[in-house]
């Protein structure tokens, strides 16, 4: 890339991207993991209500598991083999992963309250109506995680309609690079660098975030093509050159 050589229009999908849309598409990957996670908790909870029955288990074992991912960060899991009846006189025998104060309360060869789904025995609640509950934290977290991801897209799409109606309709000038800085962003391990220029009233401009090699040549001087927006101007090496 060259102070001189003409761009290609970026599409708007592009500049969304370019802009922080990569962070607002991964922060919506666990929504909607965390909205089926929610449906299906709501669900149980709807069966518990209809068909839960009441039983004692036998606590015959307890124990805790602990596993490193790769990032070395230990996950703490709290289980216990419970064994029961159910009213149509099946014997179950299972594994329950359990919150630390329904580990703390069980007590090995002692039995506890516990709650079965007649139709699938396997399903249990140890803290009656624990789904439900679980359904509604897990609503109020989405809610608020959902506004928060509201206002990056709608922010980001802010920057994108400014950079296309600069692109479009904004003076078109040829500004000077004041300096190419390096920014605490990190993509992958790697920095971050910006270019930063002086237009000819004095005004100064900054680019959206590049790798080193992609800003190679444009040294404090180096001029550059720019757009002015309502409220800043924009580098045609980020939005692309108007179409003619």
């Amino acid at each position: 890339m060259t102070g001189d050589t003409p761009l290609s229009p970026v599409p708007m999908w592009r500049l969304f991207l370019k802009m922080g849309g990569w962070f607002v598409i991964g922060l919506g990957v666990p929504l909607l993991v965390m909205a089926l996670i929610g449906q299906l908790m709501f669900v149980t909870a709807k069966r518990f209500e209809a068909e839960g029955r009441h039983t004692l288990a036998l606590v015959t074992e307890k124990y805790i598991t602990e596993s490193t991912d790769s990032d070395g960060d230990k996950t703490i899991t709290r289980w216990l083999d419970l064994e029961f009846s159910t009213q149509a006189g099946e014997r179950i025998a299972m594994s329950k992963s359990v919150s630390k104060g329904e580990y703390h309360r069980a007590i090995e060869g002692e039995e506890i309250d516990l709650w079965y789904l007649e139709s699938a025995p396997q399903k249990v609640e140890i803290t009656r109506g624990s789904n439900a509950r679980g359904a509604r934290i897990l609503q109020i977290v989405m809610m608020v995680l959902g506004a928060i991801w509201l206002g990056l897209f709608w922010v980001v799409g802010r920057w994108v309609v400014e950079a296309v109606r600069a692109r479009r309709y904004g003076a078109f000038e040829t500004a000077e690079v004041t300096e190419v800085f390096r920014t605490s962003v990190r993509v992958n391990n790697r920095p971050r660098y910006r270019l930063k220029w002086r237009d000819g009233q004095g005004r100064e401009g900054k680019s959206l975030l590049h790798k080193a090699e992609e800003l190679e040549g444009f040294g404090p001087g180096a001029p550059v093509r720019i757009y002015q927006g309502l409220k800043r101007s924009w580098w045609a090496g980020d939005i692309g050159d108007r179409a003619e």
